[in-house]
């Protein structure tokens, strides 16, 4: 017996909008397809919010917002879309995850991000030892550091001056935010490109006003001493349209 695949919806949409698809069960709990009605911050939302099952998910991006790099399709597609999914004349984009370990005296808190995770102390100068494969690489003194997978490399990332990375290349990125460059204190001042096997590891000399924030938003940790980051095996599962590329959407979003 084949089994019934589900969809839920996430976002801003019509109710009368789940009346069009009518060969998918609707169950917000446990879905295979999840239509997200937005702009960016709105499939980041989705995926954050079915995250414990993202493996066996597959996100679709109705664009009704202003940023729409995950979103290929206009609302107006809708039924296109649905068309689309229907007869499997679709494409599926696998996007690895950002794996991050908040760790203090007492205990530690794992979690997946799709942009990026940052530590960021906007009151004063921070101080952070950077290690790279247990090696201490450079001790970083500025506002913060920022640490994205490819999918993150579009974003934040960018308007930092990092790298846009293609998401075929499995690999994540240290990205530095306002550094101290002088004749005392030196910084690479360079976007780091790391290979997927590359164990990061944040150590922060002060914990009081450091401002974490994971894809956007701030993360509830106290007395934060270290944070590991990694490219996770855990990935998100986008569909589009069959057609379009990255560097389309990368065109789109910032050439025209």
């Amino acid at each position: 017996m084949v089994k019934q695949m589900k969809y839920a919806f996430y976002g801003k949409y019509q109710e009368e909008d789940k009346q069009k698809i009518t060969f998918l069960d609707y169950d917000e709990k446990n879905p295979d397809i999840v239509f997200s009605f937005g702009g960016d911050g709105t499939m980041l939302g989705a995926i954050h919010k079915y995250m414990d099952c993202v493996d066996k998910v597959k996100f679709v991006g109705i664009k009704t917002g202003s940023l729409g790099f995950f979103t290929d399709f206009e609302y107006q597609e809708f039924d296109q879309a649905i068309e689309m999914i229907k007869n499997k004349e679709c494409k599926e984009n696998k996007y690895k995850l950002l794996k991050f370990v908040f760790k203090n005296n007492n205990h530690k808190e794992i979690g997946y991000a799709v942009n990026e995770v940052s530590l960021v102390n906007p009151i004063h100068t921070q101080i952070i030892e950077v290690f790279i494969d247990g090696k201490l690489f450079e001790v970083f003194r500025g506002t913060g550091l920022l640490v994205s997978p490819p999918t993150g490399s579009t974003a934040y990332n960018k308007s930092l001056g990092g790298s846009i990375i293609d998401p075929k290349i499995e690999a994540f990125q240290l990205t530095e935010i306002a550094a101290i460059n002088n004749t005392v204190y030196n910084a690479i001042s360079s976007p780091l490109i790391l290979s997927k096997k590359t164990k990061l590891v944040l150590r922060t000399k002060e914990s009081s006003n450091i401002y974490l924030s994971v894809d956007g938003k701030e993360y509830k940790f106290t007395n934060l001493t270290e944070t590991e980051v990694s490219l996770a095996d855990k990935q998100v599962n986008i569909i589009s349209k069959k057609d379009t590329l990255f560097w389309d959407r990368v065109r789109k979003a910032f050439l025209r």
